[in-house]
C-alpha cells in the first residue's frame, strides 16, 4: 500500500503535535506501508538528523515551505498558508506516485479541514479535534483572553452552519473525531462516515512494566500537574482546588509557557509555598516519566482540550487520574481509573475538585492499585503500534468501500462539484 500522509508538524523525539506526526509516519512505515509525508519545511533539519541516527524504510518526506508573507504573522496563518502550498506539492507527487489513499494527521482541527480530497483519492481526516468549547461559566479563568475564548466558542458553534465546511468534510472518505464534541459537529455537517479515535497514543517502550502497586505511606499524597501553561489548561483552577484541600497533599507542576514570576505569585497569593512545587522549567522526557512514577495521581484541569497527551502518558505509567469531566477526558479516561468532576461554575468546580482530592487521599491501597490497573490496561490499547495496525485495516476498509461505490450503478452514486 502507498499512502500520502499530511503532517504539518512532525519531528523525532518530540512531544505534542510534532511527536504525533512523527509517530504516525514511522509506525505506518514499520508495517510495510510506503509512506510519503508532507511536512512544513521548518521540520527538515530535525527529521534528517533523526533519520541519519535511525533510518526508517518505506518513509519519504517532502518539505513544504510557506512563501506567503501574510502567513508569517501567526501560527494559524502559517498553517493555512502551508495547506495551500502542500496541496500543490501533493498534486505533483500524485503525478509521480499512484497513491491509494491520503491521510491528514496534523494539525488536527475541524476549523481548517484538509484539502487533499481535491486529489480525487480517498481521504482519511483525523483524528481531529476542535469541536470542543470551554464552558461559558468558566470563562473567568481565561482572564484577559476571555473575549478571545468567547469568540472562538462562537466560531466553533457556527461551524454547523458553514457551507464550506459542509462541502469540504463531505468529500472525506472518513472523518476520525478525537472527542464526541467534534464528532457531533462532523455529523451535523452531513459526514456519514465518522468514528471516534483518541488523538494521541503511546510508544511501546514508554509503558511501565506493570500497573502501580500502591503501599501505605506516612507522607503527603503527591499530585502532579503536567502541561504547557496555556490559559485554557487552567493551572489556577488546580491551585484553587489544592488550596481548599485540608488533607496532607502536595502538588508538583511540570511545565512552562507562562511568566515564571507570575506563576510564583499565583502560588504565593494562595499561600501554597509549602505545598506546591515548581522548578521553573520544562522537564525532559526522562524526568517527566520519572515524575509520573514518583507521584500518586495526576490532576488534569484543562477547560478546552481534544484530550491531553499527559493524561494518556500518566495512565501508561499506571497513574490514577483526578480530572474535570470534559471533552476528551470525558470520552477516554475510564471511570475505574479516575475521579472525574462535573464542570459548572468556578466556585462549584473548585469545590468538586477539592472534594475529589479529599476523597482520593484515604482510599485503601487496594482501591488505588485497582485504579492503576484500569489506567494501565486502557493505555495499553492506545500504543502507537496498535494504532498503526488498526489504521492499516481501516485503510483497507475505506478502499473497499470506495471501490464498491465506484462500481455501483450511476443512478445510485451522487457527486458534488468542486
Amino acid at each position: 500500500m502507498r499512502i500520502l500522509l499530511s503532517a504539518y508538524a512532525c519531528q523525532p523525539n518530540a512531544g505534542s503535535e510534532p511527536g504525533v506526526g512523527w509517530n504516525w509516519a514511522t509506525h505506518l512505515a514499520a508495517r510495510g506501508i510506503e509512506v510519503h509525508v508532507l511536512v512544513a519545511k521548518r521540520n527538515e533539519e530535525p527529521i534528517k538528523a533523526g533519520l541519519r541516527a535511525n533510518p526508517v524504510a518505506n518513509l519519504h518526506f517532502s518539505y513544504v515551505p510557506v512563501p506567503y508573507e501574510w502567513a508569517k504573522k501567526s501560527e494559524a496563518l502559517h498553517y493555512v498558508g502551508w495547506q495551500m502550498t502542500a496541496l500543490q506539492e501533493a498534486k505533483k507527487l500524485a503525478c509521480r506516485f499512484q497513491f491509494q489513499l491520503a491521510h491528514h494527521v496534523t494539525y488536527a482541527s475541524l476549523h481548517v479541514p484538509s484539502q487533499l480530497w481535491r486529489l480525487g483519492i480517498p481521504v482519511v481526516f483525523g483524528p481531529v479535534g476542535g469541536g470542543q468549547t470551554a464552558p461559558a461559566r468558566m470563562l473567568p479563568y481565561f482572564g484577559a483572553e476571555k473575549s478571545q475564548e468567547r469568540l472562538r466558542s462562537s466560531l466553533t458553534k457556527a461551524l454547523k452552519l458553514s457551507p464550506l465546511h459542509r462541502h469540504w468534510l463531505q468529500q472525506m472518505s472518513l472523518v476520525l473525531a478525537a472527542n464526541r464534541d467534534t464528532l457531533n459537529i462532523a455529523q451535523a455537517l452531513g459526514c456519514k462516515n465518522t468514528s471516534l479515535m483518541c488523538d494521541t497514543a503511546i510508544p511501546t517502550d514508554y509503558f511501565a512494566e506493570e500497573p502501580r502497586a500502591f503501599v501505605e505511606q506516612s507522607g503527603p499524597l503527591r499530585l502532579l500537574w503536567v502541561g504547557r501553561m496555556l490559559t485554557r489548561k487552567a493551572l489556577p483552577l488546580a491551585l484553587d482546588a489544592v488550596q481548599q484541600v485540608h488533607r496532607n497533599v502536595t502538588l508538583t507542576i511540570a511545565g512552562e509557557g507562562a511568566d515564571p514570576e507570575a506563576v510564583r505569585q499565583m502560588i504565593r497569593d494562595r499561600h501554597l509555598e509549602q505545598r506546591v512545587f515548581w522548578r521553573g522549567s520544562r522537564l525532559t522526557y526522562t524526568e517527566l516519566r520519572t515524575a509520573y512514577a514518583e507521584h500518586d495521581a495526576i490532576l488534569f484541569t484543562s477547560l478546552r482540550d481534544s484530550f491531553g497527551s499527559q493524561v494518556l502518558e500518566a495512565m501508561a505509567m499506571g497513574l490514577p487520574i483526578i480530572s474535570v469531566d470534559l471533552h476528551g477526558a470525558h470520552d477516554w479516561v475510564p471511570d475505574g481509573a479516575s475521579l472525574k468532576v462535573p464542570v459548572t461554575n468556578p466556585k462549584e468546580t473548585v469545590s468538586s475538585l477539592a472534594d475529589a482530592i479529599e476523597k482520593y487521599v484515604p482510599l485503601p491501597v487496594a482501591t488505588k492499585t485497582q485504579m492503576s490497573m484500569h489506567a494501565w490496561n486502557f493505555a495499553k490499547t492506545q500504543s502507537w503500534s496498535a494504532r498503526a495496525e488498526f489504521c492499516e485495516k481501516l485503510y483497507e476498509d475505506v478502499l473497499s468501500r470506495d471501490a464498491a461505490l465506484e462500481s455501483a450503478p450511476a443512478s445510485r452514486v451522487t457527486s458534488v462539484g468542486i
